[in-house]
């Protein structure tokens, strides 16, 4: 035993330990009778790597001997097969404690492991079953009963038959023979109890650690986790030493289930003795954000299927009380922490003080916090994740900071991955003019790093594109779609090869196609001078008085093939023919998909996009997206003739069902038409209009109003649609829809407010479970629950028109909106920051 701990202690031999293995097997060879061999090599039936390995170095010390019999009675010399790089190598390879390459786990693994595990239950079901059938002592002699054992009269053990129960069956036959044994030691201790022994736990020899730790996995792979929890149990009752990796299994289902209670008993109960370790602490942790993740609203009857993350509470206590333990969770239990908290978005049914805002903030903070109490350095996932929330979609994009992680990531050595990469490209992107040439270098040098193209881009094309859509880049966008549709890779566990292009990447492409400016302009063509050039002068003056030409009917438009010329569009029209030709291209290829009325098309065989499209979503998102370069390239008849066709009444096919974004930009569109298209806005949108009304309905009855993006979007589609009447000169409708708007969010609405919890607030605190180092600033996060306001820019048109119109009635009603808005949000900025009660009605009624 001593000698195989010493050969197992060393994973590499030296040289020349290598040549005295191979002196004493021609020192074996010279004490063997002269004949040859007449032992074969051993073929061992097993089929592991291990046994493969052994009959190896077997049948090559057999070839060593015989040859080195053979020497003796051969003239010529013969030289052995087998080099001394060759025998270290096998060696080497014998006695490794790591896995070999061709033993990484396959997907075929695990049933590889359900098959030992059902064959190691199978031995304890045979080893526990009673196979002899001994009859009663009453009307048997002790000659008879003697008999009966001499002669055999056994049945063999039933076979064991795989089914839901058969773990079931097992753990009866081991809590039976426990008990039995139990039993058994507590009657020998009665009768002797004078005799020292040493008390070995019941089953101890009977059934092994390995064959425990099958039922175990057994229970968890037939989703029993009752059955695996009662087999820990029962290794206790039998006074075993708990393997972590059985108390680990089931922990693991817990916290995957988000069940706190059930896995915090089952660590008082079975690690009573001393603290959990890191994974134990990790799946703590682990349950709790599950936990939080799967929050389900009360009392909203659309959102009982919908689960929204809410602030991680639970979880972050518990990391707190593992530091004032000293017990540190692991560095990917702050991750995953830090991740919940960038994911937590503000709902009604949430607490007012812990949305989306309180989140983000604390994030940062438990970060620094980490950096300074447990872990120093953080890992290449931390740090990407941090530098990817410096360009949150829904805050404010911090460049500099981001560049600041990625230059620190450097200076600890830390190798930059292919997420971190697409971190920091996302976030110079989203930074706009200025950013996106520093963007494009470092996604060349993760190109020259990472050339690996089967890997799918979708997410480094999209980071570009985040840059293109807001410099208007549209020759770049268009090279990273050609790039993304030649570039087909196949889906992670399928075979099936799919493009990088998704919705969200057209999404994109269609927004750099509205912020794109092309380069000629017939409004701003100059005329040339009559005197230097006299016959231009009639033809240019012809052509600058002559309308730009409508755009091509559907029918004519969408039958040619789509073509993406290498020259960007050059002028509105091109760019909407160029869009309208991928947008068909899209309907066609998502035939299955949708009910939208396709162009008649004879044959795709010349088209080269033809099925690239196949797999992409139509959603509200990317049709918002096309309409987009309608409302910048096209007049409002044709945006308003598209809107129709995909959002009207008059289509005879089942249309897309809008959302607020939807009706928001077509009120917006609207809101900033020319003086010779307001009459014909007016009509579409007070249709808009009502569409809307809907949405604003349905929010205010699922609790949305103080919801902070919501109620921002409330704010700019009432402003939209009173700077609609204003135009049209409907200075009564205009004032109308401010009443109904202060009716319906009152300005008394804003007092009621919070103050920060204890975890949040900036005051340094030694003795309380929050963070020691923070990173957000004294004024602390920014209150994402203020509800609709109003303020003088909003009404300031229908201020003036008020004013002309000499109704000095209606401009004070005007101006004690605002200064009620104001007056009633400066108080509660005051009540947030100093953690004072909500305002009394008569402060409120105070308010001018």
């Amino acid at each position: 035993m001593q000698r195989n701990l010493k050969i197992n202690m060393r994973l590499v031999p030296p040289r020349r330990c290598v040549f005295r293995v191979r002196r004493r097997l021609h020192q074996i060879a010279a004490v063997q009778p002269r004949p040859h061999l007449q032992h074969s090599p051993i073929v061992y039936d097993g089929s592991t790597t291990l046994e493969k390995q052994l009959q190896t170095l077997h049948n090559i010390t057999w070839n060593i001997i015989s040859t080195a019999q053979s020497a003796e009675y051969t003239p010529e010399p013969v030289s052995v097969a087998y080099s001394d790089d060759e025998l270290q190598t096998l060696y080497h390879d014998l006695i490794r404690t790591d896995s070999p390459s061709h033993d990484v786990c396959t997907p075929d693994s695990k049933e590889t492991i359900i098959e030992a595990d059902f064959a190691a239950l199978q031995r304890i079901a045979i080893r526990l079953t009673p196979t002899a059938t001994i009859p009663d002592d009453t009307g048997n002699s002790l000659t008879r009963r003697l008999s009966v054992r001499r002669e055999g009269a056994t049945t063999p053990a039933p076979p064991l038959v795989r089914s839901g129960r058969t773990h079931h069956h097992v753990l009866d036959l081991m809590e039976s023979a426990i008990t039995k044994l139990q039993a058994l030691v507590a009657s020998v201790d009665t009768a002797y109890p004078k005799v020292d022994h040493q008390p070995t736990p019941a089953l101890a020899t009977i059934v092994s650690t390995a064959e425990w730790l099958a039922v175990v996995r057994s229970c968890v792979y037939e989703n029993d986790i009752d059955a695996a929890e009662r087999t820990i149990l029962l290794m206790q009752k039998a006074g075993l030493t708990i393997p972590e990796e059985a108390v680990n299994h089931v922990l693991g289902v817990y916290a995957s289930k988000g069940d706190t209670t059930r896995l915090e008993s089952l660590m008082h109960r079975t690690l009573s003795k001393g603290p959990p370790t890191e994974t134990q602490r990790d799946l703590h942790v682990k349950a709790h954000l599950v936990r939080a993740s799967r929050h389900t609203p009360s009392g909203l009857p659309d959102l009982v299927n919908s689960t929204h993350p809410v602030f991680p509470t639970g979880a972050l206590d518990v990391l707190h009380n593992y530091e004032a333990s000293g017990h540190f969770a692991p560095i990917k239990s702050y991750t995953r922490t830090i991740s919940a908290l960038f994911n937590v978005q503000t709902h009604p049914s949430s607490d007012p003080r812990l949305g989306q805002s309180a989140a983000r903030a604390h994030a940062w903070d438990l970060f620094a916090h980490m950096r300074y109490v447990a872990h120093p350095t953080p890992d290449a996932y931390l740090y990407a994740m941090m530098i990817r929330a410096c360009g949150s979609a829904g805050g404010h994009v911090e460049p500099e900071r981001a560049l600041d992680l990625w230059t620190e990531m450097q200076e600890n050595r830390i190798e930059p991955t292919r997420g971190a990469y697409e971190a920091i490209v996302l976030v110079l992107g989203r930074a706009g003019k200025g950013w996106l040439s520093e963007g494009m270098r470092l996604a060349r040098e993760m190109r020259e790093k990472y050339p690996e193209r089967e890997r799918n881009q979708r997410r480094m094309w999209c980071a570009l594109l985040e840059g293109c859509k807001r410099v208007g880049d549209l020759n770049r966008a268009r090279w990273i779609l050609a790039e993304a549709l030649r570039s087909n890779t196949p889906e992670e566990g399928s075979n099936a090869r799919t493009s990088d292009v998704d919705a969200k990447m057209l999404t994109h492409i269609f927004h750099t196609y509205a912020s794109y400016k092309p380069p000629f302009s017939r409004s701003a063509t100059r005329l040339l001078d009559p005197a230097s050039h006299p016959n231009a002068t009639g033809q240019s003056e012809a052509n600058a008085s002559q309308p730009e030409p409508p755009p091509l009917p559907d029918h004519l438009r969408v039958d040619s093939t789509p073509t993406f010329p290498p020259l960007p569009p050059q002028t509105p029209s091109d760019i909407l023919a160029e869009v309208q030709a991928l947008f068909d291209r899209i309907l066609r290829d998502t035939n299955s998909n949708t009910n939208l009325p396709r162009p008649d098309q004879g044959t795709d065989v010349d088209d080269p996009l033809a099925g690239k499209f196949a797999n992409i979503e139509l959603d509200s998102a990317l049709v918002n997206a096309y309409l987009s370069v309608f409302y910048v390239h096209a007049t409002i008849e044709h945006s308003i003739e598209v809107f129709r066709s995909l959002f009207g009444k008059s289509s005879q096919s089942r249309m897309l069902q809008g959302d607020a974004h939807t009706y928001l930009d077509a009120l917006e569109r609207c809101a900033v038409a020319k003086k010779e298209e307001r009459g014909v806005v007016v009509s579409w949108a007070r249709e808009v209009w009502a569409e809307w009304e809907k949405v604003e309905a349905r929010a205010g009855s699922e609790g949305y109003n103080d919801v902070g993006r919501w109620a921002r979007m409330v704010e700019r589609a009432h402003a939209a649609m009173r700077r609609v009447l204003l135009l049209n000169e409907d200075v009564d409708g205009a004032l109308s829809l401010l009443r109904t708007f202060v009716d319906r969010y009152p300005p008394k609405a804003l007092s009621v407010s919070s103050s920060l919890p204890s975890t949040l607030t900036t005051t340094p605190s030694h003795s309380m479970a929050k963070p020691l180092v923070r990173l957000t600033s004294a004024v602390g996060p920014k209150d994402d629950r203020v509800p609709p306001i109003i303020g003088f820019s909003d009404v300031e048109l229908l201020h003036h028109r008020l004013v002309a119109l000499r109704r000095t009635k209606d401009v004070g009603y005007v101006k004690w909106v605002c200064e009620a808005y104001k007056g009633l949000l400066k108080k509660r900025r005051e009540r947030v920051l100093k953690g004072a009660p909500r305002c009394t009605d008569a402060e409120v009624d105070d308010v001018d």
